[in-house]
C-alpha cells in the first residue's frame, strides 16, 4: 500500500517507517518540520510533505497528490490526566481528511490506523470500557482520584477520540484504533534492518477487549475494580517495535483486514517454560 505517515519524527512514527518498508509499503511522510527527519528516514521515504497535523485540508491534499491508500497517525500525545488541547484536533483532522479524500476521488474508503489507549477497550466480563469503573457515591469524595462521574480520569482524551470515531461506518472510513497500554522501545536507535518484519509474531491480539485478560480479581471494597484493572494493565506493556510491525503487517490485508472498524489490543506472548 501507499501510506501517508504523520508524526515520523516521534518515537512511534520513527519506528513505523522501517516497519512499513519491511512490509513493502511505500511511505509518504507528513511532518511539521522536515529538518528533524533523520537522513535514513529522508532517503527511504517515497516523498515528504510539510504541514501541520491539525490541517485537515493539507492532509487530504497530500493523500490525493500521492494517491495514498492508507494513513497512519502517530502525531500528538495524550496526557495521563486532563485533556490534550491538540490531540483531539489532530485526530479529527486525520478523520476528516480521509473522509474528504475518499469522497473527492471516489471508490473505496481509505485505511486508517489511529493510536489510542487501553482504557477505551471493553472489560471482557463487565460490558463497559476499562475506564468506566464505578464506586459507591459516598466514596467519590473520599477517593479524590475519581471524578464526579465515578470513572477513573486517566487518558480521557482517548475516550473523546473513540466517541468521535465509533459511529463512522467502515465503508466510509476503514478505521482501526491501536489501543496499547505502554510501548517502551527495544532500543534508542531506530532499526532499519532489511530483514525486519517478524516482530509482530511476538504478540497476541484481540479486538474490542484486551487479549488474555486474567480472571483473577483483586477485591477491595469500592476500589476493587479500579485496582484490578490497574494491576493487570502492567502486563500489557508491549515493545514498540513489536507494535509498529503489527500495524505495518496488518496493512498487507488492506480493506479485508478483520481489524477494520475495531479497537485493537495486543499483549506479548507468554514465554513457554
Amino acid at each position: 500500500m501507499r501510506v501517508l505517515l504523520l508524526g515520523a519524527t516521534g518515537n512511534v512514527g520513527s519506528r513505523l517507517l522501517p516497519a512499513l518498508i519491511a512490509h513493502k509499503h511505500e511511505v509518504v511522510l507528513y511532518v511539521r518540520n522536515p529538518a528533524k527527519l533523520s537522513t535514513k528516514a529522508t532517503s527511504r521515504a517515497l516523498a515528504i510533505e510539510s504541514g501541520s497535523a491539525t490541517d485537515s485540508n493539507k492532509i487530504k491534499n497530500a493523500m490525493l497528490a500521492h494517491k495514498c491508500d492508507a494513513v497512519i497517525n502517530a502525531a500528538g500525545l495524550a496526557p495521563a490526566f486532563g485533556k490534550s488541547p491538540e490531540l483531539p484536533v489532530i485526530f479529527a483532522a486525520v478523520m476528516d481528511a480521509a473522509l474528504a479524500a475518499r469522497k473527492e476521488r471516489g471508490g473505496a474508503p481509505i485505511r486508517v490506523w489511529l493510536l489510542s489507549g487501553q482504557g477505551v477497550m471493553d472489560h471482557p466480563r463487565k460490558g463497559k470500557t476499562l475506564m468506566d469503573l464505578y464506586v459507591a457515591p459516598q466514596e467519590v469524595v473520599k477517593c479524590r482520584v475519581l471524578t464526579e462521574t465515578n470513572s477513573v480520569p486517566i487518558y480521557t482524551t482517548h475516550r473523546q477520540n473513540y466517541e468521535r470515531i465509533r459511529s463512522v461506518p467502515a465503508d466510509q472510513l476503514a478505521w482501526s484504533l491501536f489501543c496499547a497500554n505502554n510501548m517502551p522501545p527495544r532500543s534508542e536507535a531506530v532499526d532499519y534492518n532489511p530483514t525486519a518484519g517478524t516482530d509482530a509474531d511476538n504478540l497476541i491480539s484481540r479486538v474490542d477487549a484486551p487479549p488474555a485478560w486474567s480472571n483473577t480479581l483483586l477485591w477491595i471494597p469500592f476500589l476493587g475494580n479500579y485496582l484490578n484493572v490497574m494491576a493487570q494493565a502492567q502486563g500489557y506493556f508491549a515493545t514498540l517495535e513489536y507494535c509498529t510491525d503489527f500495524i505495518a503487517r496488518d496493512l498487507n490485508a488492506g480493506l479485508q483486514s478483520e481489524l477494520v472498524g475495531h479497537r485493537v489490543g495486543v499483549k506479548v506472548k507468554a514465554k513457554s517454560s
